[in-house]
């Protein structure tokens, strides 16, 4: 028996080896494994890089890459990374139909970013309930499309970071009642986004004993860049003040034809999608210089300062946060911080909404991103009003203007439903009416 075991020794000790190697390399085949199956989170952006808003959607996604790269480098919990796809969308409603139903049926993103207008956001609300894919919107809320005729639905599904435009129009109103102007001009785009501003600038108009003249010139077609003969109007009007959102192609430019023809009123209010500085340079230094921006930052702000350094040595010394470029810069960091929350095992679309509503960051903006009411305002949003005025300044020595602080104001808390129930049954200020001020 002692010689058996002698002479099969040599083989004993490689049967037990074998099974200490194969016990060894399972468990490195489970860490490795284990580390396969941390996937990436991936985010869409299905946005406008051609068609008439080109370059806001340009301005997104440097904004939304920006963040990606920051954070990607630091590393996520639970996830290997950001995965980020990009779609151009043209800014049409069929293109953004068409694309992301591809998308959210086969690259299967785990949030949506990047609508621009409302005609594309009408979308969203409609096709992501269906795919209970969570959506963000770094611009503001529009309320006519929730409200007949074409209503779309209310929807958890879609998330926005600033304050309803009905704010913006109102806050423009009471900017303009604080200067003590007595006769104010205002045109839109004919579209959802213009009729909503109006309903603000009436609704603060109504509520303060009509304070002021309201002199409306319509609503001018999305594609239209020749604004003559709406200056001309206005010239005729001898106003005090005009509060201008977004009219269409042409809207960066008005400024600029209202000084070269002698009808630039003493104030000229831009309406919250124009942003920032980065709009600014659009328009140029003899367009801007003097006129006021509704705004989501405080341009005297370390915060600030500090995110357009960054930028500009990300895109170049010339460069600017575009329009909605910070929103979405804070919305990427609101969107991980709530999915290193979540994990990425979790299968439940209803679990990630919940978390995402109740996630709150704040970076570089005057407000939080969130949390958000059950159908997606944004509870955290506060604005700013900003001037640009002549010399330049460290946030871009190369263009001779700067921003300064006007103020900054709180946004009334209201959810979506609350919202709607506010402003149904208001008509739009229409060109042919009057509007008198209180004698």
């Amino acid at each position: 028996m002692r010689c058996w075991m002698s002479q099969n020794e040599g083989l004993y000790r490689k049967i037990v080896l074998v099974i200490l190697g194969l016990a060894v390399f399972g468990l490195l085949a489970n860490v490795t494994d284990g580390q396969a199956k941390e996937r990436a989170l991936k985010i869409l952006a299905t946005t406008g890089f051609s068609g008439p808003l080109a370059a806001m959607g340009a301005g997104y996604d440097r904004g939304m890459r920006m963040a990606i790269d920051e954070i990607n480098e630091k590393g996520i919990k639970g996830f290997s990374g950001i995965e980020y796809k990009a779609v151009d969308t043209e800014c049409k409603p069929s293109v953004m139909l068409r694309k992301l139903r591809r998308e959210a049926q086969t690259w299967k993103p785990d949030i949506v970013f990047g609508a621009i207008l409302e005609t594309t956001i009408r979308v969203w609300c409609a096709e992501l309930p269906k795919f209970k894919i969570p959506g963000f919107v770094g611009g503001h809320l529009g309320l006519t499309k929730y409200l007949p005729p074409g209503e779309v639905p209310v929807s958890k599904w879609v998330n926005y970071y600033g304050f309803p435009e009905y704010f913006s129009g109102y806050l423009a109103g009471k900017l303009l009642h604080e200067k003590g102007v007595k006769r104010v001009g205002f045109i839109a785009a004919d579209y959802d986004w213009g009729y909503g501003n109006s309903w603000g600038l009436k609704g603060y108009w109504e509520d303060n004993g009509r304070p002021f003249e309201i002199v409306a010139f319509g609503y001018t077609p999305i594609e239209k860049v020749d604004l003559s003969t709406e200056v001309m109007m206005m010239k005729d009007a001898k106003l005090d003040a005009i509060y201008c959102p977004y009219t269409g192609s042409g809207w960066w430019a008005l400024p600029k034809m209202l000084k070269d023809s002698g009808a630039m009123p003493e104030y000229f209010v831009w309406e919250i999608s124009y942003s920032n500085m980065g709009s600014a340079k659009i328009s140029g230094e003899y367009g801007a210089e003097g006129t006021y921006c509704i705004a989501d930052h405080d341009p005297s702000t370390k915060a600030w300062r500090d995110f357009v350094k960054r930028w500009r040595d990300k895109y170049g010394e010339k460069s600017y946060p575009d329009a909605y470029g910070n929103n979405y810069y804070e919305g990427i960091y609101w969107a991980v911080k709530a999915f290193e929350k979540i994990g990425p095992d979790n299968t439940d679309p209803d679990k990630v909404i919940e978390v995402l509503q109740k996630t709150s960051v704040r970076n570089v903006n005057v407000g939080h991103m969130g949390p958000t009411c059950p159908y997606g305002t944004n509870q955290g949003a506060k604005g700013a009003i900003i001037q640009f005025v002549k010399g330049s300044s460290e946030l871009d020595p190369s263009f001779n203007l700067h921003p300064i602080k006007d103020r900054i104001f709180d946004v009334p808390k209201m959810d979506l439903k609350q919202l709607l129930e506010n402003v149904k049954g208001m008509e739009k200020l229409e060109r042919g009416v009057k509007y008198p001020a209180a004698k």
